[in-house]
């Protein structure tokens, strides 16, 4: 990652500009031309992708080309119905660039029969007969039902594993080319620092270097070229930049100047540009000083196509472009909006949404610059789709569909994912849980009997687990009551006196709170997470809080369970509880999971990518802080209760932090000296499994700089392994790390210091779990 950082243009389109852009006249695309013939160069499979695009593109109208920078939109609704005299009459039968399922509840037979007969309808219609290609979220695999629902990626990036996780995204990639998605909108290479935004659940976690591991891996396995360069699935990394906006508010301004830009929010994308060579990347919705990154020029062209070299398609977020004229008001008109987009060369437009910024410039053919712009943008959209074979391949083999849906092997990779991925906090030896306490237990909670896969997911309750029906599969005697509603007190006192009474007749009391992202019943206030829920305070939502301290005073032993993409702040269950299990977001597999890991016939090994606040109040709460921001340093130390979780951020489960029933043990840690700039750190440790059952560890590698040219955080996490040991057995793990990862930019320029540096080794971020070594680099 040695590049320099360019001065450049202005951030925004000029007055000036716009009028070059736009120039004078305003005609009509020139009469179709080089009608296609059947021996065309495009046409033939067994020509160069590079042949095949020049010569469709030299066939193409403007207003063809226009087309290809533009989505047909989600089309089915329910029963997989849709609006074919909309669909048909897309663009004025110009052609389109893509199109998507739509409503995630259709089966998937269903839906790729129907997109089926779209996709092939279009394509005869479109002079050229290109096809449009298939986009799709996939976050937790294909957003159809009948599918493998796999957990969210928040859950999945608390495994650690990736080579497990490499292997999931393998069965995610084949089901989505098995239903016709040649294209996904994933993976979200994100920070997810702040944690009062709703879109969490989307993330990996809160670490740069974490999260660049897991979205390497995830182009790598979806994209899975073959030998002949062809990709199954093409990636969108996104969202360039986000997680981080202000005030945890959805589209929201990114606060940060050009070394916040290369050392925090760029690092994951640089990692998996230069690794994994993703297909497509999104532009944020919002603003990175003060420029919406969908018309940045700056930090969207330079960066992305200039220093990066970046030739694959740029995508705008869904109505992004329309966006910047009525929310941003940056732009005076959406032909204006269009412009800046094309500008800072975003290929194309996901909606549609009322207003198009790519179809307002359809009257601007005689202007030579944006004639040019729009080919370049339908150039790099064609070879998308020749390189996924969508030009060949344009449409599922029906006959083999439900044969590639959850095979065996996809729903044995779901299972592995989801044991690992959920997170053990507290566990004060009530767990694993002894027969005895399995004779009656209550199952009490709002969040006890759904599943809550996430915003992108399609629940299926016919197949899949909740933790109520888990827990019925390891208790004969279960009885279960709500509690409460998830956010309102309606019934409340009623449906409170219920539990109790149920906990008090109970031996255990098993309680499920948190926050739902997506609306699992006809009470939509209930929905408090995911995309556009951001979060005014963390504690759990509504009475829910109440409703623990209820069941905890009857004296009934408690295990709660916690579910959600976000982290919670949950002192008082912290301090009252016998047992806590975070599962954030899962798949189908969860309610299963869950009963074997409380039970010990599966152990946790999940480790927090995000960290667990104190107080709702307490935030920012990220492990890799500046030191500046947390200490009063020449300020009398001395802090009442009120004062000193907030001003000190004490995170109360830090980031790594996941327990085990077994114990580990690392010692002999071992760091080379004498370093130079250009050499390499070797980081050796010894672990041991101290206690009585299998289990498996996260060794964590975390380093700091003593006196940096900027101000660096305290700590930053630069490799981890996953073990498996049996009891008794140890295991010497090593890392090779360039010196030239403990480098960082200044005004966009890499170094490496010469410099004291420490080197942590340990299994979790919190000093008490590390061990740290001094070494020099000279």
């Amino acid at each position: 990652m040695l590049f320099q950082f360019f001065p450049s243009c202005r951030q925004l389109v000029t007055g000036a500009a716009l009028a070059s852009l736009m120039g004078t006249g305003h005609t009509a695309a020139s009469p179709a031309q080089n009608e296609p013939r059947t021996n065309a160069i495009y046409q033939d499979a067994s020509k160069p992708v590079k042949a095949r695009v020049a010569d469709l593109l030299s066939r193409m109208t403007f207003l063809e080309q226009l087309a290809q920078t533009r989505n047909v939109g989600g089309i089915l609704g329910e029963n997989a119905s849709f609006d074919n005299t909309t669909v048909y009459s897309f663009n004025n039968g110009q052609g389109g660039g893509s199109i998507s399922f739509g409503n995630y509840q259709n089966p998937a037979y269903l839906a790729a029969a129907t997109l089926e007969d779209v996709v092939l309808q279009f394509q005869k219609n479109d002079r050229l007969h290109v096809p449009l290609i298939n986009v799709a979220d996939s976050v937790n695999g294909v957003t159809l039902l009948n599918t493998t629902l796999f957990p969210a990626t928040l859950s999945m990036g608390q495994s650690w594993n990736i080579d497990l996780y490499g292997k999931v995204v393998q069965a995610m990639s084949i089901e989505n080319h098995a239903v016709g998605i040649h294209w996904v909108l994933s993976p979200e290479l994100d920070l997810a620092v702040e944690p009062r935004y709703g879109r969490v659940g989307e993330m990996y976690g809160e670490d740069r270097y974490h999260v660049s591991r897991f979205g390497v891996a995830y182009v790598k396995n979806m994209q899975d070229t073959d030998s002949k360069g062809f990709s199954r699935v093409a990636t969108t990394v996104k969202h360039w930049v986000y997680g981080s906006s202000l005030g945890g508010i959805n589209e929201a301004r990114i606060l940060g100047g050009i070394n916040d830009f290369y050392n925090v929010h760029s690092y994951p994308y640089m990692a998996v540009f230069e690794e994994a060579n993703p297909m497509a990347l999104m532009p944020s919705y919002s603003s990175y000083d003060n420029v919406p990154m969908t018309t940045n020029i700056q930090y969207t062209k330079n960066v992305i196509r200039d220093l990066l070299k970046f030739d694959g398609v740029i995508i705008s977020d869904y109505a992004a472009i329309s966006q910047v004229l009525s929310t941003q008001h940056t732009a005076n008109n959406i032909q204006a909006a269009g412009l800046k987009a094309l500008a800072a060369t975003v290929d194309h437009e996901l909606g549609p949404p009322n207003q198009s910024g790519m179809e307002a410039l359809s009257i601007l053919s005689k202007n030579p610059t944006v004639a040019k712009a729009v080919r370049e943008a339908a150039r790099r959209v064609l070879t998308l789709k020749f390189l996924t074979k969508t030009f060949d391949e344009p449409i599922p083999d029906l006959k083999k569909l439900n044969s590639s849906l959850r095979t065996a092997d996809a729903m044995q990779r779901n299972l592995d994912i989801t044991r690992e991925s959920m997170v053990l906090l507290k566990n004060d030896g009530i767990l694993p849980l002894k027969s005895s306490l399995l004779l009656k237990v209550a199952v009490i909670g709002p969040m006890a009997d759904i599943i809550n896969p996430g915003s992108y997911a399609a629940s299926d309750y016919s197949t899949g687990s909740t933790i109520l029906s888990g827990i019925k599969k390891i208790s004969s005697d279960v009885t279960f009551s709500r509690g409460c509603f998830r956010n309102n007190d309606t019934d409340f006192d009623t449906m409170k006196a219920e539990a109790v009474a149920n906990a008090r007749n109970a031996g255990l009391a098993v309680v499920a709170l948190g926050s739902v992202a997506q609306i699992v019943d006809t009470n939509a206030n209930d929905r408090t997470d995911g995309e556009g829920f951001d979060h005014a305070n963390l504690d759990f939502p509504g009475p829910q809080n109440e409703l623990l301290k209820a069941i905890v005073e009857t004296g009934t032993p408690v295990v709660l369970i916690v579910s959600g993409g976000q982290a919670f702040s949950m002192e008082y269950a912290a301090n009252a509880t016998n047992a806590i299990i975070h599962t954030f977001l899962q798949g189908e597999l969860g309610g299963d999971v869950l009963a074997e890991i409380i039970t010990g016939k599966t152990n946790p090994s999940g480790k927090l990518t995000v960290s667990i606040p104190r107080l709702s109040s307490a935030v920012p709460i990220y492990y890799n802080y500046i030191n500046s921001d947390r200490k009063q340093v020449g300020w009398q130390q001395v802090y009442t209760d009120y004062q000193s979780p907030v001003l000190d951020r004490l995170a109360l489960y830090p980031f790594g932090h996941g327990l085990s029933y077994t114990k580990f043990d690392i010692s002999g840690v071992t760091v080379t000296n004498n370093t130079s700039t250009h050499g390499q750190i070797t980081v050796k440790a010894i672990v041991k499994n101290t206690g009585s059952v299998q289990g498996k560890e996260v060794v964590q590698v975390y380093f700091n700089q003593f006196a940096p040219d900027i101000e660096r955080p305290v700590k930053n996490l630069i490799r981890f392994t996953k073990i498996d040991l049996k009891p008794g057995a140890s295991t010497t793990v090593s890392f090779s790390i360039p010196v030239s990862e403990l480098g960082y930019f200044v005004n966009g320029v890499k170094q490496v210091d010469a410099d004291q540096y420490t080197i942590f080794v340990g299994s979790s971020s919190d000093e008490a779990d590390l061990t740290a070594t001094k070494i020099v680099v000279k």
